[in-house]
């Protein structure tokens, strides 16, 4: 009955907050491009393009101060209050001059819905410059958030020491369901093909659901052209640490409604390096495809179609797949891997082959008598096979069937409604789901399974001069039936689940000051792979057992965030405690075991109540017009609340540090100095080896860009790892046998026309 109410008394769905466009024109109404612009709530700086537009994606609604500046214009501050989507158009003037008042000209979409908590958003500026070999990487520029490795091409998206299940990943708006299970499974996305990234850190199961207990990761494709023409793009990169190649052509165009955008992308590299040695079999290789067509129906209205597809081949490093005890064991201790080999560009057994195909279908109102509104339909499939190492049929050459094939068909329905109630802002979301799994592999890891959800998410958003507010409330219901064959007859066997979400903040801004605070507590159900593995998972070399008697989980949380923004420097300081009256978890047991397919450590799911909490500060000083330092660092710390023991896979203490020099006229002339200093985590019980030790890596990267005649030139060399240290991470799976890849020297080739 309660979960009825809820729903009946939900009214209109979750739009995303404001999107703001600011363009900048001198007195004549021509736009100035290269106008430096600084909005006091955000982490950097932006410069206007050549249309002299900035936008910035989604903003909480607030006060914000803007500062424009441009060469042979007077610098000006500005404030303006935004609590809904708005275009907003400045007009400098020559230096003597008195710059006119701001203007609010319409409204426009806003892509990703959040509460008061601000989004951290990493731009195509940055992405173009330290784009690593996974998107995982793409990350690490924001505090808290990281990746869980299993080699080169593997790195799963974490955010507060939590991924997979208690994390929703969004390919634009559309979760990738790929990621909801499974530490190996990385997002099916090319970093090629992301044209920005934006993190929610906090529990956002309002909004998105029982899986964003963690927060929500977005990452942004190119945007699409609204100006009539066409333009060309080609991307290259090279990367040293294991000889890979890597390139993408992208094309866009629109005339009249319609607007269209392709992006392929390719890349292959050999096994990596460390500092002594060669990872063996970890060589990959993956191609990317995407196109989107959008249409706009009238003024306020359109509709946009996206098709993608991604398809990779990537070795899992041969040094984890070993045939017996005494050598599992003996690789545990030694101080290098057991299996060494030259390297080479060959993908051998064991080692992974995913394809992901997904399509998306979108119409959207930016604004009507109606309110805002959006109605999502998409179909997705990720099938994954894993090959054996140490079975005839585990190579794919042979004709022979994989040891573990699963297909994970999705289809999702999302509806988003916003319009002004009650003197603020009402949102409602509903999101209907069906997914199903069908294992055909040789081994059952999981049986077959198919799942169904429905949610209804409801809040209100209040602005009140330098005060926020937010209260939400949320209703899901999930329903899983598991089924698999014994003695020729089916053995089904059906679950159920229900539960509600709240959300309330409270922010407050003066001057350069801000405060806010914020409570949450979300559910989720446990998933298939949590009640029913029992096997080996090749793709994480370790042996996995569920508990079909797991209960779903819960959470609680609390947050409290102050930030100090002044004109040419900005801090901010968040503190965050969450209690899991049950954790649900795949944690060590200390044992390993032989099977007919090698040798591997133990793990099973368990429910433990367990908090973690954890600090996270960030800092960005323009210390004169050509240099700008900054800072971001996280600490975590979780344990079992049963024994006071450490929670296995927390990483550990971060803080990172980097000098950017630029070019006043030109930032895309730059040189930059970065270092990362990470510590030890801690230990947790039965663990198969103890934490390694803390290391301090140092990195440089340098870029410029050309106007040529037939078109723009863009340059950068980035250098990871500048003095090669060896090292192993904590939230790398190959810390138990190898260390990570050594120097890495990455050069990027960017041309537009």
């Amino acid at each position: 009955m309660r979960i009825l109410c809820v729903v009946c008394l939900s009214v209109g769905v979750a739009w995303a907050l404001p999107r703001v466009e600011l363009v900048v024109r001198d007195s004549a109404g021509q736009p100035i491009p290269g106008a430096r612009v600084l909005l006091d709530r955000l982490r950097q700086g932006y410069v206007t393009d050549a249309s002299g537009r900035v936008v910035w994606q989604n903003l909480p609604a607030g006060r914000y101060r803007f500062v424009v500046s441009h060469l042979g214009f007077r610098t000006y501050e500005l404030e303006a209050t935004i609590w809904r989507d708005t275009t907003l158009t400045c007009v400098l003037v020559a230096e003597a001059v008195a710059l006119p008042e701001l203007t609010v000209e319409g409204e426009r979409e806003s892509p990703l819905s959040v509460s008061s908590v601000p989004i951290l958003r990493i731009g195509p500026r940055e992405l173009d410059v330290h784009r690593g070999q996974s998107v995982g990487e793409l990350l690490w520029m924001i505090p808290g958030a990281g990746s869980i490795a299993t080699g080169p091409a593997i790195a799963k998206p974490t955010l507060r020491g939590m991924t997979g299940e208690r994390l929703v990943v969004l390919s634009d708006r559309l979760p990738l369901q790929g990621q909801n299970w499974g530490i190996e499974h990385a997002p099916e996305l090319d970093p090629l093909l992301v044209g920005s990234v934006e993190v929610l850190r906090g529990t956002a199961a309002v909004q998105y659901g029982t899986e964003a207990l963690a927060g929500v990761i977005r990452f942004v494709p190119a945007s699409l052209r609204v100006e009539s023409g066409l333009r060309w793009q080609v991307r290259l990169e090279g990367f040293s640490v294991n000889r890979q190649g890597a390139a993408a052509l992208w094309t866009e165009g629109a005339h009249g409604p319609v607007g269209w955008q392709m992006l392929l992308s390719a890349r292959r590299a050999a096994d990596a390096r460390t500092p002594h040695y060669w990872l063996a079999n970890t060589a990959f290789e993956q191609y990317n495809g995407a196109a989107t067509v959008h249409y706009r129906l009238r003024e306020h209205t359109s509709v946009r179609g996206r098709l993608q597809l991604y398809t990779g081949r990537l070795g899992v490093f041969a040094g984890m797949h070993l045939g017996n005890l005494s050598d599992l064991e003996r690789a545990l201790q030694a101080g290098r891997p057991l299996v060494e080999r030259p390297p080479s560009y060959e993908i051998s057994p064991p080692f992974q082959r995913i394809e992901h195909l997904l399509g998306e279908l979108v119409a959207e109102s930016e604004g009507s008598s109606a309110g805002r509104w959006m109605l999502l339909f998409a179909w997705q499939q990720n099938r994954r096979r894993e090959y054996d190492a140490h079975r005839l049929w585990g190579d794919e050459s042979s004709g022979r069937r994989a040891a573990y094939d699963v297909t994970q068909t999705t289809w999702n329905m999302r509806a988003e409604l916003q319009r002004s109630w009650l003197a603020g802002l009402s949102s409602l979301a509903l999101d209907v789901r069906r997914q199903g799994n069908v294992s055909e592999g040789r081994d059952r890891f999981v049986p077959n399974s198919l799942s169904h959800l429905l949610g209804v998410g409801v809040w209100q958003q209040w602005v009140w001069g330098t005060w926020h507010a937010f209260v939400g409330v949320r209703a899901d219901m999930v329903w899983l039936s598991v089924w698999q064959f014994r003695g020729g007859s089916r053995d089904e066997r059906p679950h159920r689940w229900e539960g509600t979400a709240l959300s309330a903040a409270l922010r407050k801004s003066w001057r350069q000051w801000e405060l806010r605070g914020s409570i949450a507590t979300g559910w989720r159900s446990p998933n298939a792979v949590e009640l029913y593995a029992h096997g080996v998972h090749h793709g994480a070399a370790i042996l996995e057992i569920g508990d079909t008697t797991l209960a779903s989980e819960r959470l609680w949380m609390g947050e409290l965030a102050g930030a100090y923004r002044a004109r040419s420097w900005q801090a901010e300081v968040t503190a965050f405690l969450y209690w899991f009256p049950r954790y649900i978890g795949a944690m060590p047991t200390g044992q390993t075991a032989l099977t007919i397919r090698g040798a591997f450590p133990v793990f099973s799911y368990r429910a433990l109540p367990a908090f973690i909490a954890g600090i996270e500060v960030q800092l960005q000083a323009e210390l004169t017009t050509w240099l700008r330092l900054e800072l971001q660092g996280a600490s975590l710390r979780g344990w079992r609340r049963d024994d006071g023991s450490a929670l296995y896979g927390i990483p550990p203490a971060r803080l990172a540090g980097r000098l950017h020099a630029h070019v006043p006229s030109a930032e895309e002339t730059f040189v930059e100095l970065g270092c990362s200093v990470v510590g030890r985590a801690q230990s947790s019980p039965l663990d198969f080896a103890p934490a390694p030790p803390g290391y301090v890596l140092w990195e440089a990267a340098t870029g410029l860009q050309y106007r040529l005649r037939a078109g723009l030139l863009s340059l950068s060399v980035h250098v990871r790892n500048l003095l090669n240290r060896a090292y192993r991470d904590y939230m790398s799976r190959l810390r138990y046998f190898a260390e990570e890849p050594g120097r890495t020297l990455a050069l990027r080739v960017e041309w537009q026309w």
